[in-house]
This record gives structure tokens, C-alpha cells and sequence, in this order.
């Protein structure tokens, strides 16, 4: 069986949900909350016409995200936090707030809102419906910030890290000593990624298993390590070592068991997705760089949504507690 047929199996709507997923439902609404009330005090207080444009579109659309968090909370019996102020609008002297501490306050929030959104898919394994909403939404608020960033640059609310001081003078593109870190950083993680993945193939017994790890390593692993290598020449940063490219096979494969090698590449990925947040958030330099680091983001948010239905289908993820609530 293909690996990826599997996938077509999904159930979308399941009947109880895990505690982790009943947390996350009111955590994030409680956060959405405050948010929004935030934002309504804000828009009082901003005098740039595009900033406050900017507001209102994202207050506009978190309200929709919280009435779909709501109708989930509603649908899996799951209590909500206290409400919100509904309208505030009197402000007592809009000068005493600069527009460019709303627009440095306002990033800082969807940042958090990101990290938040990754935290609740990465425990959101019992109920595919709800990790399917926190990965929707988490989709839309990256677009969100990357396209923020551009706006607070242009309007120079960003503050700029120094420059990575060894860019040579051929090239028209600058990026700061962040995200050169974070090239090289990723390149690394990728080289240990791909040695480890090929032990894990040499291992493995299950067939759909190692049709799956040899496709990571071909198809997604080294071609990702082969375009971070092209940014690092083009910026002349020192590449990490490589990996061997010949790894001899092993004669006792019982070892280790598919289960356990599964858990230990699904907690791979889930490092991953945090590395490429961090790296995706804090590009604020180099804005091709910064799209490199959101498509990986997103390609890694992808590839844990498979890996997490192909270990249940498999038996292989540890079922988390359960809340245990039943669809209303």
C-alpha cells in the first residue's frame, strides 16, 4: 500500500477529543478575547490611516476565527472563558499613544498568536477536525504577518538587526545576522535530519514506513538541504559539515521497532515546525529569505498533518488523555 492512499481514509469528524484539544479551544479563545478588546482600544487611539485600515481588517477576521473556535467549543461541549468588553470607542486623548508603539504592539501580538496556533495543532492529535481549523487558521495568520511586515518596513516602525558583515559585494540583497544564523542553522538541522532519517530506513521493517522515510529523504530532506546550500554560497556563510553520502547497512534491524523509530521522527518534525517558525518570524531583513522560511513552515505544518493520520492508521502515536466530550 502507498503511503499516501491512506490519507484518503481520514475521518473528519470524530466524536471525542483529547485534553490537550479541550485546553487549546479555551486557552485560545481567552486569548482571542483579550486580543480583541486590545484592538478596539487601539483603533481608538491610531491616527495613520493605513494602520488603522490594518486594524480593522484583522480585528474583522479574528472575529471570525473566534466564532469558528466558538461553534467547535459549542459542537465538543467545551466551556468558554468569560466574554469580552463588546464595544469601546471614547478616547481620552488619542495623542498620548504613538501609532508606531500600535503597529510594534500589534506585531509582538500576532507572533504570539502563531506560536500559540502551532502549540495547539502540535497537540491537537485525537480530533482531526479541530487540528484541521488550528492549521487553517494558522495558515491564514502567517500570511497575515509576513504581509505586516512588509507594511511596518515601508513605513519604517521596524527596527533593523545589524547587517551580516561578510556579504560579498556582488550581490544587490542584504540580510541581517539573524537570519544568516538561521540559513545555516536550518542547513545543519537538515544534514542531521537526513543522516538520521537513512538510519531510521535501514531499520525499519514496515513497508508503507519505508516507502515513507525514503521519500522524505529524497524527496523533501536533500532538496531542501541543496537550496539552503545555493543561500549560503550566495551570501558566503560557511556551510555546516556535511553528511556521509554512503551509510552501510545493518545486519540485527530488531533493534528498534517501527513504533519507536515513527515517534522519534514525528518529534523530529514537530521540532522542525518550531525551528521554521522562530526562523519565519523574526526575518524582517530580507524578505525573499523570510518567503524561503515560510514555505518551509508551511511544507513542515504538511508533512506532520500526514505523519500524525499515518501513525494512527498504523497504531503507532500514543493515544493522548482523553475529554472525552461527545459532538452536540
Amino acid at each position: 500500500m502507498i503511503y499516501s492512499d491512506i490519507f484518503s481514509n481520514r475521518s473528519k469528524y470524530q466524536k471525542f477529543i483529547g485534553t490537550a484539544e479541550a485546553f487549546s479551544l479555551w486557552d485560545m479563545l481567552s486569548s482571542k478575547y483579550n486580543a480583541l478588546e486590545r484592538m478596539q482600544i487601539w483603533e481608538n487611539y491610531t491616527h495613520d490611516r493605513d494602520l488603522k485600515h490594518f486594524l480593522t481588517s484583522l480585528r474583522k477576521s479574528m472575529e471570525k476565527h473566534v466564532k469558528i473556535v466558538e461553534q467547535k467549543s459549542q459542537k465538543y461541549g467545551i466551556m468558554g472563558p468569560d466574554g469580552r468588553f463588546s464595544d469601546i470607542r471614547a478616547a481620552i486623548n488619542s495623542e498620548i499613544v504613538r501609532d508606531e508603539f500600535i503597529a510594534r504592539d500589534l506585531k509582538e501580538f500576532i507572533q504570539e498568536d502563531i506560536l500559540m496556533l502551532v502549540k495547539a495543532i502540535r497537540s491537537s492529535i485525537t480530533n482531526d477536525d479541530i487540528r484541521e481549523m488550528w492549521t487553517n487558521i494558522f495558515k491564514e495568520t502567517v500570511n497575515t504577518i509576513n504581509d505586516y511586515i512588509k507594511y511596518l518596513k515601508l513605513k519604517g516602525w521596524i527596527s533593523i538587526p545589524p547587517i551580516y558583515p561578510h556579504l560579498p559585494s556582488v550581490i544587490n540583497e542584504k540580510i541581517d545576522v539573524g537570519e544568516a544564523f538561521a540559513l545555516w542553522d536550518h542547513l545543519a538541522f537538515r544534514y542531521d535530519n537526513i543522516e538520521l532519517t537513512q538510519h531510521f530506513y535501514s531499520f525499519a521493517y514496515d513497508f508503507d514506513f519505508k516507502f515513507l522515510l525514503k521519500e522524505g529523504i529524497q524527496e523533501i530532506l536533500k532538496k531542501q538541504a541543496e537550496m539552503l546550500e545555493k543561500e549560503l554560497r550566495h551570501f558566503s556563510i560557511p556551510l555546516p559539515v556535511k553528511p556521509p553520502n554512503v551509510m552501510p547497512s545493518v545486519e540485527k534491524t530488531d533493534l528498534i521497532y517501527d513504533d519507536n523509530i515513527f515517534r522519534q521522527l514525528f518529534f523530529g518534525v514537530q521540532g522542525a515546525v518550531i525551528v521554521h517558525t522562530h526562523a519565519f518570524i523574526k526575518s524582517t531583513t530580507n524578505d525573499r529569505i523570510r518567503q524561503i522560511f515560510k514555505d518551509l513552515l508551511i511544507s513542515e505544518i504538511n508533512i506532520q498533518e500526514k505523519l500524525i493520520l499515518f501513525g494512527k492508521i498504523k497504531g503507532w502515536l500514543n493515544p493522548a488523555p482523553e475529554y472525552g466530550a461527545k459532538i452536540k
